[in-house]
């Protein structure tokens, strides 16, 4: 009889242990992450991104529970990200920071990826803000003095970027358009690049984010106007081409974007994650000491402004590219 009794509960086990065990989709989103998640910087190690991406990886992995590994892909003016979002498994362990470049680029050329089908928005995070600068001892006192040599200079005013269809080209090109002036594009592989070639005067003007900072501190150059909206707290004198009268700005607000169909649940609790660590005291601090401002979507917000961004960097294509053909 005991016998008996053992080999009955014997084969219970091994019938419960061959029943597989089923987890639902709200189970595993509940459960979710279970693991160290990836998140893409398509700049190189080191820069003011990467240092942003570092500083809200390791707050958001505190709010998850799960570390954040920051990948650097520098490479195609910002979009590697982006074209890895395609053929990455959307269950939220890799994700990319998205500049407002990858919103640009496939006006330009062909890319492996689209903007508005390949990727799902999870979170918008901050805003660049680019300063024009000069060497300490150029002639331009003012940014109307500058612009008023590049409307005299056929050749142009030349000035640093760091690339080809970044912000700062498009911000010039279209100062360039409305008071019909003449300016020569540089395009280096970084700030570092473009900060060097204006202190040796290989170049006549840098446009770059705060990156300046320093040099403008310890006086190596002057700030004679900002390109963001508002007046920027590092550069209080300098004021805005909008100030100055001529209708342009810079608007270059990046995020957090996973590859397309991800689950809603998955991607509430990464927007939770990522929107607290937005208060954060270090990245706070890191967001301070490179002159970016915060500018938090929800995912619903920034699919929206994603739409929008699509056609209004088009608009801004067509009209450099019909500038550059009449030159």
């Amino acid at each position: 009889m005991q016998r008996r009794k053992i080999l009955q509960m014997a084969l219970g086990a091994s019938a419960v242990a061959l029943v597989p065990s089923v987890f639902t989709p709200a189970q595993a989103a509940d459960e979710f992450p279970t693991r160290p998640i990836r998140l893409i910087v398509p700049y190189g190690a080191g820069g003011v991104t990467d240092q942003v991406a570092r500083a809200l990886a390791d707050a958001a992995g505190r709010e998850l529970g799960q570390s954040i590994v920051v990948e650097n892909k520098p490479g195609v003016s910002g979009t590697l990200g982006a074209t890895q979002m395609v053929t990455t498994e959307p269950d939220g362990y890799t994700l990319s920071m998205a500049p407002v470049v990858i919103f640009r680029l496939p006006h330009v050329q062909k890319m492996r990826y689209d903007p508005l089908k390949d990727l799902t928005y999870v979170s918008m995070i901050a805003d660049y803000n680019f300063a024009v600068a000069v060497k300490k001892d150029a002639k331009w006192q003012t940014m109307q003095e500058l612009i008023a040599d590049a409307k005299a200079d056929k050749k142009g005013i030349s000035y640093g970027t760091t690339g080809i269809y970044g912000s700062q080209h498009l911000t010039i090109s279209e100062l360039a358009r409305v008071s019909q002036s003449n300016w020569t594009h540089v395009p280096y592989k970084g700030d570092a690049e473009a900060i060097t070639a204006l202190l040796s005067g290989s170049s006549d003007v840098a446009v770059l984010s705060n990156t300046l900072l320093p040099y403008v501190q310890n006086g190596q150059m002057r700030v004679l106007a900002t390109l963001s909206e508002k007046r920027a707290a590092d550069f209080p004198n300098a004021p805005t081409l909008k100030e100055i009268g001529y209708p342009v700005w810079s608007n270059s607000p990046f995020g957090i974007v996973g590859p397309a169909n991800m689950k809603p649940a998955v991607v509430k609790r990464l927007d939770d994650a990522f929107r607290n660590a937005l208060k954060d005291p270090k990245f706070l601090n890191v967001t301070r000491q490179f002159g970016m401002d915060t500018n938090y979507m929800t995912p619903e917000q920034y699919s929206a402004y994603a739409k929008k961004a699509f056609k209004s960097e088009g608009d801004i294509i067509a009209r450099l590219a019909e500038a550059m053909k009449n030159q």
